[in-house]
């Protein structure tokens, strides 16, 4: 009686959970400490009522994390400018009309621009995910033409506010990034050779 040769499924690999990265809790954290000063300063002011707008600037710090600092700094810099630039239509567009047709296409055609422009630059994860959903959110907030300067200074200053948090670490590791980088290619190398060309990869 021959035993059966067991045969994997073609999509296990696809469906098999990947090792989370050796830096999964910076962006948490980031995040963490690019939110709690401004939030905690309208808290303190009563107008809690405009952390959206604060937010969509802090969020930003969940970005370009695995980048070198000179890297992280221009990427940072241009998704500060694209939440903010988002956030801005999507405002613009609430105060004009609450025509749901209207809102909604304007909401696809951001959140178009945005895949695009993440693609095209290769900005990272989380990639255009959280911009559209600022954005998608914005465009239901009643809104008028005489506040928008106001909160989208808001965003912007939320927004420098995470741009700084993502890269003050580099005042201490201002090498960390590339360190990390090569330690994380040398074990793999290792642990290739160790299967004596047999792996994967």
């Amino acid at each position: 009686m021959s035993s059966a040769t067991p045969h994997r499924l073609p999509l296990a690999g696809a469906l098999r959970l990947g090792r989370p990265s050796d830096i999964w809790f910076k962006p948490a954290l980031s995040v963490v400490i690019a939110v709690a000063p401004p939030n905690l300063t309208l808290l303190a002011l009563g107008r809690l009522d405009l952390a959206m707008y604060t937010m969509a600037g802090s969020l930003c710090a969940l970005y370009g994390h695995n980048r070198p600092y000179a890297a992280r700094a221009r990427t940072l810099a241009l998704v500060v400018l694209g939440m903010v630039g988002g956030l801005a239509v999507a405002l613009l567009a609430s105060a004009l009309t609450t025509d749901p047709v209207v809102l909604v296409t304007v909401g696809a055609a951001l959140a178009a621009v945005q895949k695009t422009v993440c693609d095209a630059t290769r900005v990272g994860p989380p990639g255009n995910v959280v911009l559209t959903f600022i954005s998608s959110a914005s465009l239901f907030a009643p809104q008028t033409l005489g506040r928008l300067p106001g909160h989208i200074g808001l965003a912007l200053a939320a927004g420098a506010w995470a741009w700084l948090v993502c890269m003050a670490p580099g005042l201490l590791r201002p090498h960390g990034p590339e360190r990390r980088a090569t330690a994380q290619a040398l074990n793999a190398a290792a642990a290739y050779a160790g299967t004596r060309g047999t792996g994967d990869g």
